[in-house]
């Protein structure tokens, strides 16, 4: 795999309000694309799409107590901070 960029990504809601995390992207050798999510540095989840289709192929996610509503924040454009240098101040 090779990784394509990081993304930082603002977590934070009414419950907490300093709640970072990143999404790694990364290029298989077959092609497509692997998703993987961490919050405070810790791996929560992965997925792995088909750049073509953009259809999801397989997805899988750690045990954890975070709210489901944890995806909708990481897939908010509007929360999604870019910034790789700061990713690794962060971290």
């Amino acid at each position: 795999m090779k990784l394509i960029e990081r993304t930082l990504v603002n977590l934070a809601d009414s419950t907490s309000q300093n709640l970072l995390g990143h999404i790694s992207l990364y290029e298989k050798s077959n092609g497509n694309l692997y998703y993987v999510y961490f919050i405070e540095a810790k791996y929560y989840a992965a997925k792995e799409v088909d750049p073509k289709t953009n259809n999801i192929i397989r997805e899988e996610g750690s045990d954890n107590d975070y709210h489901y509503s944890v995806d909708i924040l990481f897939n908010d454009k509007a929360r999604q901070l870019g910034c790789p240098e700061c990713l690794v101040l962060t971290l």
